[in-house]
């Protein structure tokens, strides 16, 4: 048995602690916000959400449970049913991606976070996800966007990346993203969030705490460290909402997550990506004036 495996003792309390601190964590939040936002009304549809964090698909369910949906969660690891199913969520699907388990026309939404950059081909997952959802119907996506960044090389230095799961990708550009989606999905609307600043003292705050609160580490199962983490997080509440001051004030700071819209097409049919002049690629050049103009 790993360490993984025999550390994971999962319980009410734990996931008491779990959440408390993810409603102390602000970038976890607005992930939340955004995805809800353009998921808009589920009622009387089924919907699947698949997170890499437990407590946004629970918040998710929670925030969703009143809108008459029938609700599904998938997960990659038996440690994360685990916590949900302690959570009080029942509908849930352990997969190995990028095969999902489901029948051809299952779903009426996608809702999908944290999920894209642990395959090896992105484009792959979004086949599957085309395949088990119904004509017309959507896709709601957050992915990282790929940048060199001191956050990202603060995290790496630090150690803080997750040894459960195997990141495959870093990120994505616009253009990357797009080529994962062109062949199924049109895009209807984008937005960007996580400046600098917010991002920065989120990473400074698992540092200080000793412990990822958003992975299935052993150390992010045991109570003493979530007991820990959360004055932690507690603690950095002023910093927190100095970063958010800081980012506004300098807003033309580029953001770290991309959250989208797209619309399932009728069939999943390989598209050749024009260019323009300049090399780029037309989806390019209008996702990215798109990212450019979201607003937080």
């Amino acid at each position: 048995m790993s360490e993984t495996d025999s550390s994971a003792v999962v319980t009410p309390d734990v996931v008491q602690w779990r959440m408390k601190i993810f409603l102390r964590s602000p970038a976890r939040r607005r992930v939340l916000v955004r995805l809800v936002r353009l998921l808009d009304r589920v009622s009387g549809q089924e919907v699947l959400e698949a997170s890499g964090d437990d407590a946004i698909s629970v918040a998710m369910h929670n925030a969703g449970g009143g809108g008459g949906a029938s609700w599904s969660s998938l997960v990659t690891s038996e440690v994360q049913a685990e916590l949900l199913a302690e959570a009080g969520i029942s509908q849930i699907h352990v997969a190995d991606l990028p095969t999902l388990p489901f029948e051809d026309g299952a779903f009426d939404a996608v809702v999908m976070s944290d999920m894209l950059e642990y395959v090896d081909t992105p484009a792959d997952l979004m086949a599957e996800v085309h395949r088990i959802l119904r004509p017309k119907t959507r896709l709601i996506l957050h992915v990282r966007r790929k940048r060199r960044s001191l956050v990202g090389f603060f995290r790496r230095i630090s150690g803080l990346t997750d040894p459960t799961r195997s990141m495959k990708h870093p990120g994505f550009t616009p253009t990357e993203l797009f080529d994962a989606l062109k062949d199924g999905f049109d895009v209807q609307e984008t937005v960007s969030h996580g400046r600098f600043f917010t991002e920065f003292t989120g990473v400074l705050a698992e540092l200080f705490a000793g412990v990822m609160p958003a992975t299935t580490e052993p150390a992010a199962l045991k109570v003493s460290r979530l007991r820990r983490a959360s004055t932690v997080y507690a603690i950095f509440a002023p910093l927190f909402w100095l970063a958010g001051v800081l980012d506004a004030i300098f807003f033309f700071l580029p953001d770290h997550h991309i959250v989208l819209r797209a619309r399932r097409r009728m069939l999943w049919v390989p598209r050749v990506t024009p260019r323009l002049r300049d090399g780029r690629s037309i989806a390019e050049a209008a996702l990215g004036s798109k990212i450019g103009t979201a607003v937080e």
